[in-house]
């Protein structure tokens, strides 16, 4: 647990942006793989076979596959900020 307040709100900080971060990261990615509007960039249309991989259903899986990941990555997150919080509300409260 950091030692001072001011650690102890930037940690806060920290940890809320990467939850926000990975939310909502996972669901454009599952969305996008659900939904099939997967966009290719125009600079790796240079290999085709890549993006064949991408597009097709092996590429949507791999990518609904991260973006569960990451939405689960957000669920532990967001456990950890809380527990972080009421850790520090707790400690507070017996002195």
């Amino acid at each position: 647990m950091p030692n001072s307040p001011r650690s102890f709100a930037w940690d806060l900080i920290w940890r809320f942006l990467r939850f926000i971060y990975l939310l909502w990261g996972g669901m454009l990615l599952g969305s996008t793989a659900v939904l099939g509007n997967t966009r290719i960039p125009s600079a790796l249309w240079q290999w085709p076979w890549l993006c064949r991989f991408l597009l097709g259903p092996w590429g949507r899986g791999l990518a609904l596959g991260l973006g569960l990941v990451m939405a689960l990555a957000a669920l532990v997150e967001i456990w950890e900020l809380v527990d972080r919080l009421l850790g520090r509300f707790f400690s507070d409260t017996d002195h």
